[in-house]
């Protein structure tokens, strides 16, 4: 006998429906019930895995993202275009956090879909318009990193932050717009003859042909153009790298002198100026330079994490819909999947750990934010001076 439907939900939740006495139509169960021996018992063993995994998300998540948001708004030395882009993904992983955790959690202790058709549609669309709206900012990220590096005069125009600004709103109205189609994929159905329930599922019987479609459009959208993007602007960048650094390693012999102005690995103006020696113009930039790799290895390493953590899920859901691995997963597959879709959601609160171990400016952000949360907000002490005149000044 060949079940009609496998629940979306039913991959990453251990306590599935259990099925009697279940025949196929062609459209929908025509038999549906409980296993009433076996609904009052919560599996742990299977439960607690993905609770703590979800758990850890939703707190590391809040805490990471919203000191990333905080301190590049807070801080003006962290207000850059790279660093604006990457507040604009960390909204975007609060938004997974925030809105798709607590219902994830909650359907790992449900036997059915009891948040109605609104929610069975929302949690998946905001699920997308996250996951789009990372990869947009980081193809965006990408780009501003290649015109910054490698065309240094025309970034002086392109990239700013009124512009970064801009490409954020079209990022997240094309996300928003990108991600619409699971509306139309995402089905919440009544099921079952005796006892009623209702399952938030892809119906792979009566709409393969959509469903196959829409999951070839995610992996191309969400990994296929973006990474390809990605690997030719880090590439371009990398071997500008090289080409620079292979040019000043023939200028440390100290013959060489510079006749014109000798450009850095980045957009702004270089402070070696003409009858330069080629020692010191080294020494002045090298520092610069050195922030700019590091920049690019924090970039490289968060385009890394993200294929990592949504590759197996995009991949797995194509597999299935291509009926090369079944529809109702069980035993290792199912644990396979459930492990995918923590690792996607878990991807949400890795960026703020990259930050901090690659990058100083963000390390010492993060513990003035959180030493000024720890001491509360700065005391006001009102100073009378001997003369007429009153001053107010905040100590710290």
């Amino acid at each position: 006998m060949k079940s009609a439907l496998i629940a979306d939900s039913a991959h990453d939740n251990s306590s599935e429906f259990h099925l009697k006495n279940m025949s196929y139509d062609g459209d929908y169960l025509e038999e549906y019930d409980y296993d009433l021996n076996d609904t009052c018992r919560v599996p742990w063993e299977e439960l607690t895995p993905a609770v703590a995994v979800y758990s850890l998300t939703f707190v590391l998540g809040i805490v990471g993202n919203s000191l990333i948001v905080f301190t590049i708004f807070r801080y003006r030395r962290m207000k850059s275009t790279t660093n604006v882009f990457l507040a604009s993904l960390a909204s975007a992983d609060l938004l997974l956090i925030i809105i798709c955790i607590p219902l994830k959690i909650a359907k790992l202790f449900s036997y059915t879909w009891t948040m109605g058709v609104f929610l069975c549609k929302m949690v998946h669309y905001m699920q997308n318009v996250s996951a789009i709206c990372s990869v947009l900012t980081l193809t965006a990220m990408s780009i501003e990193r290649y015109y910054a590096i490698v065309h240094p005069m025309k970034a002086k125009y392109i990239c700013t932050i009124s512009q970064a600004r801009k490409i954020i709103i079209g990022t997240w109205l094309a996300s928003l717009l990108l991600g619409a189609p699971i509306m139309f994929i995402q089905d919440h159905i009544e099921v079952g003859a005796k006892i009623k329930g209702y399952w938030c599922v892809r119906d792979y019987v009566n709409n393969r042909e959509w469903v196959t479609a829409y999951e070839l459009y995610m992996l191309i959208l969400i990994l296929i153009i973006p990474t390809s993007i990605m690997g030719i602007t880090y590439s371009s960048i990398c071997w500008e790298i090289w080409r620079v650094m292979k040019q000043r390693k023939t200028m440390t012999s100290g013959k060489a002198t510079l006749t014109t102005e000798t450009f850095p690995l980045s957009s702004k103006r270089s402070t070696c100026s003409i009858k330069t020696t080629a020692k010191s113009c080294i020494r002045t930039t090298d520092e610069e330079n050195g922030t700019v790799r590091q920049v690019i290895k924090m970039l490289v390493m968060i385009v890394i994490v993200f294929v990592i953590c949504w590759g197996p899920l995009l991949v797995d859901n194509v597999l299935t819909a291509f009926g090369v691995l079944p529809d109702q997963k069980s035993g290792t597959l199912k644990h396979m999947y459930t492990g995918f879709t923590l690792m996607a959601y878990f991807n949400s609160c890795v960026n703020p750990i990259v930050y901090g171990f690659m990058s100083k400016n963000f390390r010492e952000s993060f513990q003035k934010a959180l030493c000024r949360c720890c001491r509360g907000p700065p005391k006001r002490t009102l100073s009378m001076s001997q003369t007429r005149t009153t001053s107010i000044r905040q100590s710290f």
